[in-house]
C-alpha cells in the first residue's frame, strides 16, 4: 500500500484536499507542508548551483551596453539621483545620425545608483548582485512551482528549477549587467503570480492589490513582464478552481496596471526618440504582412533551436543573420508546422488542464511578443528574449522525461529504479548545460573578448562587424602612441578595415559605416584616395549629415586639393554658420595655402564669440610653429592649456620646455598631462 506523505481526511473526489482543520475552501490550493528544514536545503542548493553556474562572472568587467547603467551621470550621483532617475527616461543618446532614448525603467537604474553609493563603480560586485538576483529568482520560481504542483512529487518542481537555472540561454541575462532588467521583470512577474495565488486561496482583495503593485514595479523594470498579463490568468485556470468570472477581473486589473505604467510617465517625460536602423531589423521598414509573418516564423524556429541546442550563443544578431522572407521558405513552413502543431495540441488538452498543454501555452505566450509578427524587435532575435519562454520549455522537457520512464510526477513516492533513470537523464543534461554556461560567461569578461569571440560566428551580422571594428577604432584613438606619432598597429588597422568592409558588403547603404571606413583610411591608413571614395559615397547616401563633409574636407586637404576642401567647409557653414569645427578646418586650409593672416583672423573671431574655447589658441599656436616662431607658438599653447589642458597639448609643451632647458615648466606640464592620462583611464 502506498504510503501517504501527509495524513488527510477522506473527501469527495470533486473537492480539494483538506489539510487538518479548518477545511480548505473550494478555491484553495493544497500546499504540502514540507518542513522548514527541507525548504532551507532547497534554498541552499539553489544558492550553490547559482554560484557554480555564474560565480566566474564576478571576475568580469563591463560589456555590451553596460555603460548605460554603470558609466551613467545619474547613477554616479548615488542616492541623491534616485528622484531624478524616477523622473527621466532610461537613457538618452545623441549620435551623428540622430538621437535616441529608451523607455522608462527607473527600478533597474535605481539599483545601480544604490550600488554606486555603497561601493562605487566596481563591476565584480555588480556581477555578484546579478548572481544573487538569479538565485532569488530561482527560489521564487521553485516555491511558485511547489505551490502549483502541490499534488506532485517534490522532485518534479525541484528538477524543473534546476533545469531552468542551468540553461545556457540565460547567460546573456545574468552575465550582462545591463540585462538585469530582464531578471527584475521576471522576479516581479513571479511575485505578482504568487499574490494572485494567495487571492485564489483566501479570496482577499488585498492580494490583488499586492499583485498589482508588484506587477507595476516589474513594468518599471522592463516591459518584458507583459506576457504575465496572460500567463497569470492561464496559471489560475490550470491550477486553481477559480471560476472564469473571477479570473477575468484579475486580467482586467493587470491590464489596468499596464495602462497606468505605460501612459502615466508620458505626462512628465519628454517624447520618446527612437531612430530605427535597417541593420537592427529591416522589418521596421517592411509593410508586407506576409514578409513579417514569414520572418517571424523563422525567428520562432530560431528560439526553439536555441533552447534545444544552445550553441553558439551570440551577443547580437540583426541583419542579415535571420533571413527576411515570406512564407515561401522551407524554414518558415517548418516553423509553421511545428508551432501550429504545438498550439493545436495545447488547445486540445486545454479543457483537461493537462500539464503539457500548460507548458506549451506558457512558452507560446511568452515568446509571442518577440516573434516580429506583432511588432519588430531590436536585433530581430536575441537570447534574452527567450528568458521567460524558456520556463515553458523546461516544464515540458522535465515532464516528458518523467513520461518516458512511465512515471507519473504526481506520485508522492517514486520507485528507486525510475528515480535513478530520471535523475541520470537530468544530470546528463545539466552537466553540458553547466559547462556551456560557465564557458560562455568567460566570453562576457569585457567588450573586446565578447566582440572578438562572437564575430567569428557573426559573418552575416552587419552590426556585429561594425561593433567590433568601431571598438578597435576607438582604442586606436585613445592610444598614446597614435596620438603622439600618428602611427597605428598595422594588424589592428587591417582588422578594422576588414570588418567595416564586411559590414558594407552586407548592407552597402549604411551612412555611418561608410563614413567610418572613410575616416579610417584618412587618419590611420593615410590612404587618401580610398578615403575620398568612401566619404563621397557617404555624402551621396545622405548629404544633410555633416560628419562626412568634415572628413572629406580633411581628405582633400591632405591631397592638397585646397579648393575642394574649401567647398566642403563652406557647404557646412552655409547650413550651420555657427559650426566652429568647420570654421577651424577652413582656417587651417587657408593657412596651408599661405594666407596666414586670414587663418589667424578666423580663429580670433571665434575667440570673441567663445572666450572659453581653447581650440583657437591651439590653432594659432600651430600656425606660428609652422612658421618656426616657437616663442609665439608656446605663448598661444599656454593660453589654451590655461583654459582646457589636453594630454597632447601638455606633451607638446613638456617637450618644448625640455628643449629650452626650462625643467620647472617642463615638469609642470608633465604632471598635468600625467593627471589627465590617469583620469582618462578610470
Amino acid at each position: 500500500m502506498k504510503k501517504e506523505l501527509f495524513p488527510k481526511k477522506k473527501a469527495p473526489q470533486s473537492k480539494n484536499i483538506s489539510v487538518k482543520k479548518p477545511a480548505l475552501s473550494k478555491n484553495e490550493i493544497a500546499v504540502p507542508k514540507v518542513s522548514n528544514k527541507a525548504n532551507r536545503y532547497f534554498i541552499l542548493s539553489f544558492f550553490i548551483f547559482a554560484f557554480i553556474l555564474y560565480g566566474n562572472t564576478i571576475f568580469n568587467k563591463f560589456a555590451v551596453d553596460d555603460n548605460l547603467v554603470t558609466n551613467n551621470p545619474q547613477v554616479q550621483q548615488g542616492f541623491k539621483a534616485i528622484p531624478e532617475i524616477f523622473s527621466t527616461r532610461y537613457f538618452t543618446q545623441q549620435g551623428n545620425v540622430g538621437s535616441s532614448s529608451a523607455d522608462y525603467r527607473p527600478i533597474v537604474k535605481a539599483t545601480f545608483a544604490i550600488e554606486y553609493q555603497l561601493w562605487g563603480n566596481k563591476p565584480g560586485r555588480s556581477h555578484a548582485i546579478n548572481i544573487l538576483m538569479y538565485w532569488a529568482l530561482s527560489v521564487l520560481l521553485f516555491f511558485n512551482l511547489k505551490r502549483l504542483l502541490s499534488s506532485y512529487n517534490i522532485l518534479f518542481p525541484f528538477l524543473i528549477t534546476l533545469f531552468f537555472m542551468a540553461h545556457p540561454v540565460h547567460t546573456e541575462v545574468v552575465a550582462s549587467l545591463k540585462n538585469r532588467d530582464e531578471m527584475l521583470a521576471f522576479i516581479c512577474g513571479l511575485g505578482s503570480l504568487w499574490f494572485m495565488l494567495e487571492y485564489a486561496d483566501k479570496q482577499k482583495i488585498r492580494f490583488i492589490l499586492y499583485s498589482a503593485l508588484t506587477f507595476f514595479m516589474g513594468y518599471l523594470s522592463k516591459s518584458s513582464i507583459l506576457p504575465f498579463l496572460f500567463l497569470i490568468p492561464l496559471t489560475l485556470y490550470f491550477f486553481t478552481t477559480l471560476r472564469l468570472s473571477k479570473i477575468i477581473p484579475v486580467f482586467l486589473t493587470i491590464f489596468g496596471v499596464i495602462l497606468v505604467a505605460q501612459l502615466g510617465p508620458r505626462f512628465f517625460l519628454p517624447p520618446l526618440q527612437r531612430t530605427n536602423f535597417f541593420i537592427e531589423n529591416p522589418l521596421y521598414f517592411e509593410k508586407d504582412f506576409w514578409i513579417r509573418l514569414g520572418t517571424g516564423l523563422v525567428s520562432l524556429l530560431f528560439y526553439l533551436k536555441t533552447l534545444v541546442y544552445p550553441y553558439p550563443l551570440l551577443y547580437y544578431y540583426g541583419y542579415n543573420m535571420i533571413p527576411i522572407t515570406n512564407l515561401a521558405n522551407i524554414w518558415a513552413l517548418l516553423s509553421l508546422f511545428i508551432h501550429a502543431g504545438l498550439f493545436l495540441f495545447a488547445l486540445r488538452k486545454f479543457k483537461e488542464k493537462q500539464f503539457l498543454s500548460f507548458a506549451i501555452l506558457w512558452y507560446l505566450i511568452a515568446i509571442a511578443m518577440y516573434s516580429n509578427v506583432i511588432f519588430p524587435v531590436v536585433g530581430i532575435v536575441g537570447e534574452r528574449f527567450v528568458f521567460n519562454a524558456s520556463l515553458g520549455f523546461c516544464l515540458a522537457i522535465v515532464f516528458l522525461i518523467f513520461k518516458i520512464f512511465r512515471t507519473d510526477p504526481k506520485r508522492l513516492t517514486i520507485e528507486m529504479d525510475a528515480r535513478l533513470k530520471i535523475l541520470a537523464v537530468i544530470i546528463l543534461l545539466l552537466i553540458p548545460y553547466t559547462v556551456l554556461s560557465v564557458a560562455r560567461n568567460r566570453d562576457w569578461r569585457n567588450l573586446f573578448d565578447l566582440y572578438r569571440n562572437d564575430v567569428q560566428s557573426l559573418n552575416n551580422s552587419a552590426k556585429a562587424n561594425i561593433d567590433y571594428a568601431g571598438y578597435l577604432m576607438s582604442t586606436v584613438y585613445q592610444d598614446e602612441n597614435f596620438l603622439r606619432t600618428g602611427h597605428v598597429n598595422q594588424f589592428k588597422y587591417q582588422v578594422i578595415v576588414t570588418h567595416f568592409r564586411r559590414s558594407l558588403a552586407l548592407y552597402p547603404d549604411n551612412y555611418q559605416t561608410t563614413n567610418d571606413l572613410g575616416t579610417v583610411y584618412l587618419f590611420m591608413g593615410k590612404n587618401y584616395d580610398s578615403s575620398v571614395y568612401f566619404l563621397r559615397k557617404a555624402i551621396a547616401l545622405d548629404s544633410t549629415l555633416q560628419p562626412a563633409w568634415v572628413n572629406l574636407g580633411m581628405a582633400y586637404r591632405e591631397q592638397k586639393e585646397f579648393q575642394k576642401a574649401i567647398a566642403c567647409y563652406e557647404h557646412i557653414l552655409a547650413v550651420n554658420p555657427s559650426q566652429i569645427k568647420a570654421i577651424f578646418a577652413l582656417a587651417n586650409v587657408y593657412n596651408d595655402m599661405g594666407d596666414f593672416d586670414r587663418a589667424v583672423k578666423m580663429n580670433e573671431d571665434v575667440m570673441k564669440s567663445y572666450p572659453n574655447q581653447e581650440m583657437p589658441y591651439v590653432n594659432i599656436g600651430n600656425y606660428y610653429m609652422l612658421r618656426k616662431d616657437t616663442a609665439e607658438a608656446v605663448s598661444y599653447w599656454e593660453k589654451a592649456a590655461a583654459i582646457n589642458p589636453s594630454f597632447e597639448l601638455c606633451l607638446q609643451l613638456n617637450s618644448l620646455y625640455i628643449i629650452k632647458g626650462d625643467r620647472e615648466k617642463a615638469e609642470y606640464y608633465y604632471r598635468i598631462g600625467e593627471q589627465i592620462a590617469k583620469q582618462s583611464q578610470q
